[in-house]
């Protein structure tokens, strides 16, 4: 075989390319050496580092570490340049990268396909009715089916639907509410009434009605009815939580408009309101004058007290026909009364004159006497009239206060006079006493009030007088102008 030459063109040529695939081969070997030479070196970097740190921070501690000496700190670490080199080019940016991007596609990924509410579609029957957001919703509208139903043979039956769930496609759609799933199955089910009206007496359901106003007209009527022989100021209302409530019912549920009122009358509670106005008498007042010329014993009517009218208006509650309160509104004056005017001298005498006076200037009526009554003995006489509640009570003589106030003898609040000559008087069943124990009073002081205290069937004043201790006819002392028995 014969010798082929290589001219120096080709040899040279031949050369280049050995040269530069071992310059190839160099970098790629260069490469890889200081990729491992970097890895080996780190523990020892960051033990030299530590050092450098413990030793230029020892008398660093948190409340003296500023932002300056955290990055002076920094400089001392000794990573080589050549690493940094190369995580500036593309490739080291790529080689960094591509970790921290898998990592962040693998978390949204999990999220998606675990965090995300898939859509769900509702059948009926076979036929598609609603998109939902999750079986939450559909649960939801479910329960208020079977509420609907409740209590109910329908509930039991096969007419209840069958509800079918699919995933549909990822396409956007957009997702029923309870509300609109709730009725779309209730447009599905022959076995329930939508917009009836069913009335409810304290919680307690007797019956829907389809004309749900029909049925608000009929409570009304009622209503009406509790008020049809008072004026225009009464009003009526169920005193108990009575409701018709709009709502979707069982068939089986609806009945008439009459069935229904007619079930549950016997529970209804009404309360009625109206207005009241009574006429009164209005007491006088009584008006003193003085003259010291006189004996405070002295007393003289100047003018006699006329008594006025006035109208108070009340506004009366029943309860199912029962008075339960009457409240005053207001109140005016339709006649002003006539102030009574007495004149009493002021000049002072203590002492019992012997001769007692008529306690209640008010009225002279008796209306029971100084008698066995009762399967016992009234030691005394009773002095009451119409309207007397609050009348003055006068001392039937002058004397000393000895008792004044209430006990339980029966009495109530009393007072008892001792007019030191022997004679004391008693003056029982007071709306109110106005002296005290040791008082002095003349003949004819107001000492307290007619009213009804103690053992007392009605405004009375019960009066004794007492002789050395023994209780006599007060009627041998003072005298009445009139007997009526009471």
């Amino acid at each position: 075989m014969g010798t082929k030459f290589i001219s120096v063109e080709g040899y040279n040529k031949i050369k280049s390319l050995d040269k530069k695939n071992n310059a190839n081969n160099k970098n790629n070997i260069n490469t890889a050496q200081k990729l491992l030479r970097f890895i080996k070196r780190i523990p020892k970097e960051f033990k030299r580092d530590a050092k450098v740190i413990a030793k230029k921070w020892k008398d660093i501690t948190w409340s003296t570490l500023t932002p300056a000496k955290f990055f002076r700190g920094i400089r001392h670490f000794h990573i080589s340049s050549s690493y940094f080199e190369f995580m500036r080019s593309p490739k080291g940016i790529a080689t960094a990268a591509a970790p921290v991007l898998a990592a962040i596609l693998l978390v949204l990924t999990v999220c998606f396909w675990t965090c995300s509410d898939k859509p769900l579609t509702v059948s009926v029957g076979g036929e598609q009715i609603a998109t939902i957001e999750n079986e939450k919703v559909l649960t939801q509208a479910s329960a208020q089916m079977h509420n609907a139903l409740a209590g109910t043979s329908t509930n039991e039956s096969a007419t209840t639907p069958v509800i079918q769930v699919s995933y549909p496609t990822l396409t956007t759609v957009e997702k029923a509410s309870v509300t609109d799933v709730y009725e779309k199955l209730v447009d599905c089910n022959e076995a329930v009434v939508s917009g009836a009206g069913g009335l409810y007496v304290d919680g307690v359901f007797y019956g829907a009605a389809e004309d749900a106003q029909a049925l608000t007209s009929a409570l009304t009527a009622i209503l009406s009815e509790a008020k049809a022989k008072y004026d225009d100021t009464t009003t009526t209302t169920f005193n108990n939580d009575v409701q018709v409530i709009t709502d979707v019912y069982a068939t089986e549920s609806i009945k008439s408009v009459e069935e229904i009122i007619e079930s549950a009358r016997q529970n209804f509670s009404i309360r009625l309101e109206t207005d009241l106005t009574v006429e009164y008498e209005k007491y006088y007042t009584t008006v003193y004058e003085y003259d010291e010329s006189k004996l405070d014993t002295y007393s003289e009517v100047l003018t006699a007290g006329e008594m006025g009218t006035q109208k108070v208006f009340y506004r009366l509650v029943y309860i199912d026909g029962v008075q339960t309160d009457a409240v005053v509104q207001s109140s005016v004056t339709t006649k002003e009364p006539v102030d009574q005017v007495v004149l009493v001298g002021t000049k002072e005498s203590y002492s019992a004159t012997g001769n007692f006076i008529w306690p209640v200037p008010y009225t002279g009526n008796i209306t029971s006497t100084f008698e066995h009554r009762w399967g016992t003995f009234h030691y005394g006489i009773d002095i009451s009239w119409n309207g007397v509640y609050g009348a003055d009570i006068v001392a039937s003589d002058a004397g000393t206060v000895i008792w004044a106030g209430w006990d339980n003898s029966g009495y109530g609040n009393y007072v008892i006079i001792d007019h030191g000559n022997g004679y004391q008087t008693l003056y029982a069943h007071c709306c109110d006493v106005y002296v005290s124990i040791g008082d002095k009073v003349h003949q004819g002081d107001v000492v307290a009030g007619v009213g009804s205290t103690g053992y007392s069937t009605g405004d009375h004043l019960h009066f004794e007088i007492i002789e050395n201790g023994v209780k006599v006819d007060p009627e041998l002392f003072v005298q009445g102008t009139s007997y009526i028995d009471g």
